[in-house]
């Protein structure tokens, strides 16, 4: 059964997809996977997002690539001819990651445009890879069976019963995931070979002879279960020190966001303590809400004064900016108030 690629209500050979003129950006972007695929290159070039500082190349190598692609089809059960739909840019690491797992593991794969709110095939789904902000916007129908969010953390919603919804922990460097979670659970666990670790500074380290990673140490916290579960804290370069207190954005975020509310965590300088947590809201009418579930967190944690910002800074892939946030916030103190 060969791979095969739906898109503009065709189907698409690889060989056939390649020599397709004049298409729209987005199938372009899969042509140069399928291509790279095709060849004899050693390696694929893939850029960073950019949400934790400058954009990098990376350059991964075609055995780390199948041996990803090997492993996330094993982990979710996906078959041949199993079908699944691209909605990500595939000159990114998830879309074009996507577009391997389709031709390792001979999946019929559904090309749409990688926008907020996609325009699905009216057919069953067996995997579908998305951001938050797809997931937030997307029109569910029958036939969803396997979600896979990444790009920023991931809000709680109920979905239609028989659709199960995994959060993915990976980034450019490790050819995509290297652990997934259910939706329901905090704790994720390793994909494949994987093993972490974590050292003196509390930095989650991976470790994946199969892909070719022997000591990635990440700017990532994390609480350790055992060498193949880890519960995430937050970034340790947007933790937040407030006299001494690492006060991680993420954790307060998603709590209130399990609530419905959409908030950010912004540092401001402060000279006393050094840094203080600002909340910042996307909607004014939320700030009563947020200030009853406020009193619940740590007094020493809890952010003092609050601004509201309509429109946030992104990064590619939907995440938030944060350092163009604490930008922001920094030169509108005026707007600050009190909590």
């Amino acid at each position: 059964m060969p791979t095969t690629f739906i898109w503009n209500n065709q189907r698409f050979l690889p060989e056939e997809l390649v020599d397709l003129q004049e298409v729209p950006g987005y199938v372009t972007g899969v042509q140069k996977v399928v291509k790279f695929w095709l060849s004899d290159a050693e390696f694929l070039a893939m850029s960073t997002s950019g949400s934790t500082g400058v954009p990098k190349v990376w350059h991964h190598p075609r055995a780390r690539l199948a041996r990803s692609a090997q492993a996330t089809l094993e982990h979710f059960g996906l078959n041949p001819g199993a079908v699944a739909v691209l909605g990500l840019p595939a000159d990114r690491i998830g879309g074009a990651m996507m577009v391997i797992r389709a031709l390792v593991g001979t999946l019929e794969l559904h090309l749409v445009e990688p926008k907020i709110s996609l325009d699905l095939p009216r057919t069953t789904i067996d995997f579908i890879p998305l951001t938050v902000p797809q997931f937030q916007q997307l029109i569910w129908h029958e036939g969803i069976r396997k979600v896979l969010l990444g790009g920023s953390a991931a809000p709680v919603a109920q979905c239609p019963e028989g659709t199960e919804v995994y959060v993915g922990y990976g980034m450019t460097e490790t050819a995509s995931h290297v652990a997934v979670r259910s939706l329901e659970d905090e704790v994720y666990r390793a994909v494949g070979s994987t093993r972490f670790s974590v050292n003196a500074d509390g930095a989650l380290m991976v470790r994946s002879p199969d892909l070719g990673i022997e000591e990635l140490v990440t700017n990532d916290a994390a609480i350790l279960h055992n060498d193949r579960a880890f519960t995430l804290e937050g970034r340790l370069d947007f933790a937040i020190n407030s006299g001494g207190i690492k006060i991680h954005p993420e954790q307060l975020e998603q709590a209130l966001a399990a609530e419905g509310i959409r908030a950010a965590i912004a540092p401001i300088e402060d000279e006393v303590f050094g840094q203080l947590p600002v909340l910042i809201l996307s909607d004014q009418g939320q700030i009563t809400q947020a200030k009853a579930l406020l009193q619940e967190w740590p007094k020493n944690q809890r952010p003092k004064h609050y601004l509201w910002l309509s429109a946030w800074p992104e990064v590619a892939g939907g995440k938030l900016d944060r350092r163009g946030l604490a930008l922001w916030v920094k030169s509108h103190q005026d707007r600050l108030c009190p909590l």
